[in-house]
């Protein structure tokens, strides 16, 4: 079974050094998405505003086969309110 590895950029890198064993490709970017919304779910006011957050996916030889690209831009309506409210 091919083995994939998730690494993530938020305000940090983390290297996913265990991976994870999949049947197949359809899984692992299955499990990339899955991964991004874990990602949001734990930290959704860290998202917006910072840089773009990412899930790299790699095979067990470290060749990226793909990269998910999160970000949150909050318009300049909302960004005048905030500063409004300060």
């Amino acid at each position: 079974m091919p083995h994939y590895y998730f690494h993530t950029q938020t305000e940090s890198r983390r290297t996913d050094l265990e991976g994870m064993d999949l049947p197949n490709h359809i899984e692992a970017r299955r499990q990339a998405i899955e991964t991004c919304g874990q990602m949001m779910k734990d930290a959704p006011e860290g998202f917006w505003g910072s840089r773009p957050w990412s899930v790299v996916v790699t095979d067990a030889s470290g060749l990226i086969l793909w990269e998910i690209l999160m970000d949150g831009i909050a318009a300049p309506a909302i960004l005048r309110s905030q500063a409004e409210s300060l």
